[in-house]
Parts: structure tokens; sequence; C-alpha cells
């Protein structure tokens, strides 16, 4: 990045950050990928956006809308510029509960929504298990849903207008209502009916999840929404300012069913035949997940209820009931399904059930050792009743390679996260990686469903985008595309494959070239991973220390800088261990310095990430080292 490109984007007023320190903070999201910004700017309103969007565009420079960075498909990393909303976008307005709509920055935490609307007995419909840091603009842009997609839907069901950036900086409003982008959406319009034939081949009804890129099948119904088209665009087509969303009553009462089962494949069956019952969620977890919450006092109770210990099992399902509560759980009851069943009616139990499941990434990336259940074909939906058989075919496909892997997630949707164990250190387990990522696409076309149903295309998926889609639907999504961004500035190379991004491009440094310490640790890390590696990559990205609420992380909930996260530190020590180059000392890093200079050693993060990253053991570490070999600093 030239000096007067860096100036151009420094006139606007906008808060834009070019050192490294910021460039190695935004360089990964919460998935295996790594690609290093040239800058991050940090907008506060919209007239703000508007300009550094039209600098960077002069500039030459991309640019990636970006919330919390949670996501897990690298949609929220590029090369360009990275706009981030999450830092000061978080106004909430013009609540109306008549209308039972409200307004909402997109840097809006999900939680914090449904915080300022409890009192009002309205809460927002689709709940991501990233609940806790997930922003509105980005489960706007992935069209994000959640446990309860069969009663709420998607995102996209609750937009009722979008306040966007262009990349030539005009700020618009869109909606049913609104007569903006006129001739954009007539044009649109025109092109997805010519392939309405098309799309009704290729996507039959029946899936409760999105379809992968933008909503054109939701287009085809209300062709004066242009909302439907940006609900799942991935900033690929605008930057998603604010928008006006539809709020719901809370449910009256809630009630939940835990049934037990011996295996998978029964669990599976067994939800096909509840869901006559309508509930709102059935949720199905696990013994890999389960055994990650061993020895772990934050989820201790919610062993216990479950009686993991003295009746295990190798899968649970959590369905829970909205209303008639008593009736339909006593039906279920009833029914002759699995080892046994626990009823609760408690919201604080129900609470401690649903923080398992909540959790389940981060515990599952916790475990021991470099091999690691990854995310990569973990959002592929089917139709409910196509879930026993669709498993049984990802299962045939896992035996032969010796792969063990974790099925959990939204049973009542179709869709299971499913996330085989490797080690992307090791170049047998990234061909391993590649075949399971081919196969499971090959797999999911069979059955018509959709292969990113809700985390988006992102890196992880654009290569299959063709043989998905066909075509005539990809060429459609191209002519949205140049439609609202003809000079392809918003993260380009998502959705359409420029060959800049494959499924096993641009992974994590550490995956590529292993971590090495100039330094013999002397602590032991004995809670798991037994080393300070292992510790330091047991850090996936998941952002659950950006939350607002509990302990971890406290100088993150004061300052809201994302270096002072426990993602952000681990991510700086990370960087500082990779730039081992031309005589470079990582012990003396200025960028490590602000790491670690103001984390508070309280140890935090240790319980509260289900990874159970300890920052406090790792600056201690690292801190030892330096005064070792350069001693020890007057302070």
């Amino acid at each position: 990045m030239t000096s007067a490109q860096e100036r151009k984007i420094k006139q606007t007023g906008c808060d834009a950050r070019f050192d490294n320190l910021t460039r190695q903070l935004y360089a990964t999201d919460a998935s295996i990928y790594q690609i290093e910004p040239v800058g991050v700017a940090f907008p506060k309103s919209k007239e703000q956006t508007s300009l550094v969007i039209r600098a960077a565009a002069d500039a030459g420079l991309s640019v990636t809308p970006r919330g919390a960075g949670t996501s897990l498909v690298g949609n929220a990393i590029g090369e360009g510029l990275i706009v981030d909303f999450s830092r000061y976008n978080r106004q909430i307005t013009d609540l109306d509960l008549e209308k039972r709509s409200v307004r909402v920055g997109a840097g809006v935490v999900l939680d914090q929504l449904n915080d300022f609307l409890k009192p009002h007995g309205c809460g927002f419909g689709p709940d991501v298990a990233t609940s806790s840091r997930a922003t509105l603009g980005g489960m706007i842009a992935n069209n994000s849903s959640g446990a309860r997609c069969p009663i709420y839907g998607t995102t996209a069901d609750h937009v009722i207008s979008l306040e966007i950036v262009l990349a030539d900086s005009r700020v618009e409003k869109i909606s049913a209502r609104h007569k903006s982008l006129d001739a954009e959406r007539a044009a649109i319009e025109k092109v997805i009916r010519a392939a309405s034939a098309e799309m009704a081949e290729c996507w039959p009804p029946g899936l409760i999840k999105r379809w992968p890129g933008y909503g054109i099948e939701r287009f085809l119904h209300a062709p004066n929404d242009l909302t439907n088209i940006l609900a799942g665009s991935e900033g690929t087509l605008a930057a998603i300012f604010s928008a006006e969303l539809k709020i719901s009553p809370l449910p009256s009462e809630k009630g939940l069913a835990l049934i037990f089962f011996a295996s998978v494949g029964e669990a599976m069956q067994a939800t096909v035949e509840l869901l006559d019952l309508k509930p709102a969620a059935i949720e199905h977890i696990d013994r890999p997940l389960l055994d990650q919450t061993k020895g772990q006092l934050h989820f201790q109770a919610a062993r216990d209820l479950l009686e993991l210990d003295s009746k295990p099992c190798e899968s649970i399902l959590i369905v829970e009931f909205y209303d008639d509560v008593v009736e339909r759980l006593s039906v279920l009851e009833s029914r002759k399904l699995g080892l046994r069943k626990k009823i609760l009616i408690e919201a604080a139990q129900m609470n401690l059930v649903w923080s398992v499941r909540k959790s389940g990434l981060s515990l599952l990336t916790g475990c021991v050792g470099p091999a690691k259940p990854v995310a990569f074909i973990e959002d592929a939906a089917v139709r409910p009743a196509q879930l026993p058989e669709y498993v049984r075919g990802l299962q045939s496909i896992m035996k032969p390679l010796r792969l063990e892997a974790s099925y959990y997630g939204h049973a009542a949707s179709g869709l299971l996260h499913v996330r085989p164990v490797l080690d992307l250190h090791s170049a047998a387990d990234l061909k391993k990686f590649r075949q399971v990522a081919d196969e499971t696409s090959a797999l999911v076309r069979q059955f018509k469903g959709s292969l990113s149903a809700e985390h988006g295309v992102g890196i992880a998926r654009t290569e299959y985008m063709r043989d998905q889609l066909g075509d005539e639907l990809l060429g459609v999504l191209r002519e949205i595309k140049r439609t609202f961004d003809p000079k392809n500035v918003f993260n380009p190379g998502k959705i359409f494959a420029d060959g800049q991004h494959k499924i096993d491009s641009h992974l994590r440094e550490n995956f590529t070239r292993p971590l090495k310490l100039p330094f013999q640790p002397v602590l032991a890390f004995a809670f798991k991973d037994r080393s300070f590696i292992g510790n330091l990559e047991q850090c996936n990205g998941c952002g659950g220390c950006l939350k607002h609420t509990g302990i971890m992380c406290p100088t993150f909930m004061a300052t809201g800088e994302e270096v002072m996260s426990t993602r952000g530190r681990a991510n700086i020590i990370r960087g500082a261990l990779e730039l081992r180059v031309n005589g470079h000392d990582p012990l003396k890093s200025e960028e490590l310095d602000a790491a670690l200079s103001n984390c508070l050693s309280c140890k935090g993060c240790t319980p509260e990430c289900p990874s159970n990253v300890n920052l406090a053991l790792l600056k201690a570490e690292m801190l030892y080292a330096r005064w070792r070999r350069h001693g020890l600093p007057l302070r």
C-alpha cells in the first residue's frame, strides 16, 4: 500500500489503521484461513462509511465488510481494506411495539438486541449459537438462522428494510416500500424470472435452511424487495450499515425433552418421527462433543443434570416446545424412543443444556492434540426426512478414511454440523480434507440439498458453486454481482471462483509452516495440552471472548479493542512466532508488548473459553523467556 493511498483513506476522517498489529489481528476470523489485509477501517457513521469505501475503491483496494469475525468459511477476511462495523455501529433505535419493529446498526450484537427487547416481552427470532458476539449485520449478510429455524425461519424473514452503502459511495435504503435502485431491481427481476424453471429443478421445495449465494428464490416470490438479494450476499454486493427488523413476542411457556440414544443413526430416525409434534427445535449432540465437557468446571452442572457419568450414551436429542407444552411433552413421553428420557421445564435447567449446545464448536476444537474436528462441511442441509440416509452417506465417506467425526446441530432443519477430526499440519490429512470435501459436495448434490445452508460460501465452498448450481444459476448470480458491484470491489473471489480461493488454499500459516519457539518452555500447561504451542493453537477464533458478561475478557469489555480480547492476544502471539525470518526476534516484538501489557492474568479465559485457552500462562512463559534473554526491566 502506498503512502498516498493510505493518506487518501485517512483524509475521510474515519478511524483507519494500517499498522502491523491491526493487520495481524484481522488476518483471521473463526475459520481455518488467513489473509493479511492492507488495513482496517472503523466507521462511526454512514457518511464515514460512504467516504472510506469510495476512497478504498478509488485507490484500487477491495473492501471486506466485517462484524464479529465469527465466519467459519473465511468470508470475513480479505487482502484489501477490512471495514469493521462491530466497533462503533451499535445503536438500537425506533422501537415500535405496535408494528413490532426496531432499527439496529450493523454492529449490534444479537444478545444486546434481545436484552433490550426482553423487558418489552419481545425478541429477535433467529438465534445463532454465537449470539453473545454475532452482529446483526453479519447475520443478515449470511442469512443466518439457528436452532429454531422451524418456527422463525432465517434472518431474511425478519428484515423489513436495509440501509446499504454501494461501491460508488451511494447510500440507499431498500425494502418492498422503497423505490430506490428501481432500474437495478427491474434488471435483476428479469434475469431471475428467465431462470425460474432451472431454479425449480435445482432447488425442489422442502429445504428449511438457506440456499448458497443470493436469495434469488425468495426474490422470485417478492420481486419488489431487494433485501432478499442482500440477505445471504456475504458482503459481496454492498456494505450493510443498518437494518429495520421484525421482532417477535416471547413464547409464553417453554419445555424441553431430552432423549438419549445408543447411536447417531437411531437419533436421526427418531427426529423424523418427532416432526409431527411441530417442535420449536430438535437439536442433536453426540458423544465426541459431550466428552469435551469432562473435567470442565463451567459444564459440570450440565453433566450432572444429564447424568452423563452414571448413564453414558452416544447421542442426545434436545426437543424444545413453545406453547401447549405439557400436552406435547406428554405425547413425546408416550413414544418408545431411545434408551431413556428426561423432561425439563425449569428455565435454569434448560439454560444449562443450551449452554453445552451453544459451545459445540469451541468444545470440539478444544480437544487435546494437533488433530481437531475441522469445520468445512459443517452446514450442508437436506430435507429433514432425508437426514437418516444423508448421515449414512456421510459415514460411508468417513469410514474408508478411518475418520472420526462429530455430528451435532439442527436436526429438525435437516442440518448437522459434521466435523471430521483431522490434523491440518499433516500432508496425509490434508489429502483426506480435500477428498471429504469433494465427496460431500457430490453427496449433497445427489440429495438436491444446500452445501452452505447456514455459514455462507466464503473461501471454503466457492470452488464447488458451479457443480452445486450449474452454469445458468451461477450466471444469474454473476449478473446480480455486476449490477450492484460492477468493479468487483466488495469481497472479490467469494461465491464466484476466480482461481484465488480453494478449500485448501490460504490456510492459517501455523498449518503450513508449524510454529517453533525461540526458547525452551518451563511451564507444564498440565491441563489438556501439556505444551505452549498446543494451548496457543486451542484458540480457533470463535470469538467467545468478545462477550460483555462474565469474566472473560475484562480489558475487552472496557475498551472494545480486538487486541484486548483473548482471541486478539493469542493471534498476536501466533503472529509474532510466525515472523521468525530475517533475524526477527519474536520476544522483542512491539505488537507482543501491546497484546500482553494490558492482560490482567485474571485467568477468566481458562474456564470461560470452551477451548480453555490459558492466556495467563502463555503471557508468563513469553515474559519469562524475554527477561531471561534480555534482563529484567526496571519497571
